[in-house]
């Protein structure tokens, strides 16, 4: 097993008592599993069991390994590895976070009510209980302008104030860590601490995460902070640690606390210290009590096995079931889609331009690609790589997305890149002119020339499609000058020979 670019890579192994010689693919941040095929012209290594494998550059080398027969092999062979730029998904998100531009929505958090801004489509897409206060603060809003307004004079939605939720319960720099999860799918437990392994601070800190993450139903985050207490806990803290979780009611953490106190490596060193002199009566006794008990098993296998949604999985669904929450519509063809400022700006810096200075009154977007209008099939894959990342599409939807990266601005160009696979994997004789003209409508150039060298090497073929017909006069002059610099390299390579046969004469 070998990592790479937030993928692990698999081969080879037993599979049903027989060496395997499949490429398996697991996605760190999709958390799925694939199978990937091998190309067509490559040397496939036989199944084996036993070997080496490692990245150098772009590439997997697998090296030896027992073959059939338990023969041990010497043989290296070399997986390319497909040089995808990263998904930038958190990264986007994050600095949507940090910037604080385009927030719709206020939390105001403790008891001093600290304004922390948000965006509604982000908490949204992330929490049940999150969404159903936004929609509580929303009915609030809309029945208190009811109340001042009528229904002609009442402020449009770009002119009604910013909604506000309540939070008087969370600590604002446990929420804070909280919106840093719901953006980026990630925390940093230590941020803002000077020690930065062994604070009781953090731990306090993590605690209150924890219990923010209980009661906004993140199951994900949950065990994000069940992991770091697990790790972070330690004899010199773990009596602090208790202390909170017994305040806090935090049973789940306490019990770890309590199981950790107890353990014949730590129980001696923790009893005889200073800290456990200064702990409430009804702490002592129970840990005194749970020391006569049996050992129990750990809190991980306590904890149930659901992982919770990823970003992606969230997102995912948001798009599909997210329009109560829309604040813009992309229109195609005259048909409105419901789509999410925040999530547009956070990914495009073509919609992030458009949202700060550009945005029409109705917040209605007439959206092209260039010149081009895309079909409604590529435009859905189009917002599903926006929201979620995904790259997965026919190849028709990759000829009208080939040049989307540019117009819209992303943080890369993975997503042409994955296009330009997508085309070169699919391409065939019969939709190759197809393929020409996108490319050169998109001035894709490394994609034009593919399709120029497959056009003259089967030109006896491509030529009998109805489409060459259609071909503007450029792409007919570009397809002679292919024809043209093949014969010549064919008649230099001819000339060549000649010259060689003439000399040995």
């Amino acid at each position: 097993m070998v990592a790479y670019d937030r993928q692990l890579y698999v081969f080879g192994g037993a599979a049903d008592n027989n060496p395997s010689n499949d490429v398996h693919c697991f996605d760190l941040d999709t958390q799925s599993w694939s199978v990937i095929p091998p190309s067509v012209d490559s040397q496939v290594p036989s199944g084996r069991l036993f070997h080496a494998g490692s990245i150098v550059g772009e590439a997997m080398f697998i090296f030896g390994g027992t073959v059939e027969n338990n023969i041990r092999s010497g043989e290296m062979y070399r997986f390319q590895l497909a040089a995808y730029p990263k998904c930038t998904l958190h990264e986007d998100f994050g600095r949507l976070l940090e910037s604080g531009q385009f927030t719709d929505i206020n939390f105001l958090v403790g008891e001093l009510e600290t304004i922390v801004p948000a965006h509604i489509a982000m908490v949204a897409a992330r929490s049940d209980w999150l969404r159903t206060r936004v929609r509580e603060a929303k009915a609030g809003r809309d029945a208190h302008l009811s109340k001042l307004f009528e229904a002609d004079s009442r402020p449009t939605q770009r002119d009604c104030p910013v909604l506000e939720v309540k939070l008087v319960e969370a600590e604002p720099a446990a929420f804070r860590m909280v919106l840093d999860f719901i953006y980026t799918d990630q925390i940093d437990p230590t941020k803002g601490y000077r020690e930065r392994h062994q604070s009781n601070e953090v731990v306090l800190s993590m605690m209150q995460v924890y219990m923010l993450a209980v009661q906004f139903h993140m199951k994900r985050l949950e065990n994000l902070c069940i992991n770091y207490l697990e790790a972070s806990v330690n004899h010199k803290n773990v009596l602090v640690a208790l202390k909170n979780a017994s305040q806090l009611k935090l049973f789940f953490i306490k019990e770890f606390c309590l199981r950790f106190i107890i353990k014949d490596a730590t129980y001696n060193q923790i009893v005889m210290s200073k800290e456990f002199e200064t702990l409430d009566q009804p702490l002592m006794v129970e840990i005194i009590r749970r020391r006569q008990t049996p050992q129990l098993r750990s809190l991980q296998e306590d904890a149930r096995s659901e992982s919770g949604p990823t970003i992606h999985d969230d997102l995912k669904h948001f798009l599909k079931n997210g329009a109560e929450f829309a604040d813009i519509s992309l229109v195609l063809e005259g048909t409105p889609i419901p789509s999410h400022k925040a999530v547009l700006a956070a990914r495009s810096s073509y919609f992030e331009g458009m949202v700060r200075s550009f945005c029409p009154p109705d917040n209605k977007v007439i959206v092209s690609i260039g010149e081009m209008v895309p079909s409604r099939q590529s435009f859905d894959s189009l917002l599903r790589y926006i929201y979620y990342g995904d790259v997965v599409m026919p190849p028709e939807d990759s000829l009208y997305l080939f040049s989307a990266p540019h117009f819209y601005i992303f943080s890369n160009n993975r997503l042409q890149v994955f296009c330009k696979t997508n085309l070169e994997r699919n391409v065939t004789v019969e939709n190759v002119l197809q393929i020409l003209e996108a490319a050169d409508r998109s001035q894709a150039s490394d994609m034009k020339k593919y399709a120029l060298n497959l056009i003259v090497r089967y030109f006896s073929k491509v030529a009998l499609q109805p489409r060459i017909r259609q071909l503007s006069k450029e792409l007919l002059l570009d397809v002679l000058f292919a024809i043209a610099d093949e014969s010549q390299d064919n008649k230099l390579i001819q000339d060549m020979s000649c010259s060689s046969i003439n000399s040995d004469n």
